[in-house]
């Protein structure tokens, strides 16, 4: 993905993840995106960043994607949501398996989806996305 999108898009596609709307791949000409899309997606981005291929991104995996997403100019809102996004799938050794990654992102999906049709309409992801992005209190 880092290579397809260039960084800045790949910290703006973990940052949509999180809240999780995936904008920029939406694969439906309504916008929305069901559950089994956005499960493929997350198993996409994971592989992506798992450059090693070994089922786990670790901690220099984690960090070779901030630091290429800070080089080519990414907000800090999206790699403050990169950091969060690793954080909350990680054990306690800060690293994050495709397994634990999917079901934070799948619960993220879950609590975006405002009516429980298991799909997301782009009204969900964008009140997902503003949500994200508003500052902690």
């Amino acid at each position: 993905m880092l290579n397809r999108l260039g960084a800045g898009a790949a910290a703006a596609a973990f940052l949509l993840a999180a809240a999780p709307a995936f904008a920029q791949q939406t694969p439906t000409p309504s916008g929305e995106i069901s559950r089994a899309q956005g499960e493929e997606m997350i198993r996409s981005m994971f592989g992506e960043v798992d450059a090693n291929h070994d089922g786990v991104v670790d901690a220099a995996e984690q960090k070779a994607l901030l630091d290429t997403a800070r080089s080519q100019g990414a907000p800090e809102v999206a790699i403050a949501a990169i950091q969060r996004i690793f954080s909350e799938g990680a054990g306690a050794d800060g690293k994050v398996t495709l397994a634990t990654f999917s079901k934070a992102r799948m619960a993220a999906f879950d609590k975006a989806d405002a009516n429980h049709d298991g799909k997301l309409s782009a009204a969900e992801q964008e009140a997902s996305r503003a949500a994200a992005e508003k500052p902690k209190s």
